[in-house]
């Protein structure tokens, strides 16, 4: 492999592979540009787009976010399958790793979203939503007085999302 695109390339195909689900271009993004240095930013947001023009990747729409999500295509598989070998098997297995260590962590920050914001009267609102692949399942806001407070209640959801989901299921639909 001498052309650092099409090195790019393969690695966005192989992680996308591995990664065995799509997963939100912003995260994607972060998993191989700041969370490892396999691939920097500004190429990898290029190469994403050569790959979908190109019909490697495909790009659809992620509820409530404004990320949309990759995935690999059949194409892309088989143009992997043939390159496969020009990737070097400590690279391969460094990202094999990687992504078995921090699969559920990624999924995670994809599936369990929050954020909050500042009302006019001073109090803050926090956005807290649970997504599926296909849809946002829970969209709860709460007001809260405080900053400290609002941004405590956000850096919490991926910890308490899935027991509050189990929470207003029992208590919604269960009696």
């Amino acid at each position: 492999m001498n052309d650092e695109s099409t090195n790019n390339k393969l690695l966005v195909l192989f992680i996308l592979e591995k990664f065995e689900m799509p997963i939100a271009e912003e995260l994607f993004l972060s998993l191989c540009s700041v969370d490892n240095n396999w691939i920097p930013y500004l190429y990898c947001k290029q190469v994403i787009n050569e790959l979908t023009a190109s019909a490697f990747i495909t790009k659809s729409n992620s509820p409530g976010t404004n990320s949309p999500l990759l995935s690999i295509t059949t194409d892309g598989r088989n143009c992997l399958a043939y390159f496969y070998k020009d990737i070097p098997l400590s690279l391969q297995n460094e990202i094999k790793d990687f992504l078995k260590e921090n699969r559920l962590s990624y999924r995670k920050r994809q599936e369990f979203t929050s954020d909050y914001f500042r009302n006019e009267d001073g109090s803050f609102t926090v956005s807290l939503k649970i997504h599926d692949m296909t849809k946002v399942i829970v969209d709860l806001k709460m007001v809260v007085d405080s900053r400290p407070l609002a941004i405590s209640i956000r850096n919490s959801w991926n910890k308490t999302a899935p027991e509050t989901y189990k929470l207003l299921h029992d208590l919604l639909i269960e009696n």
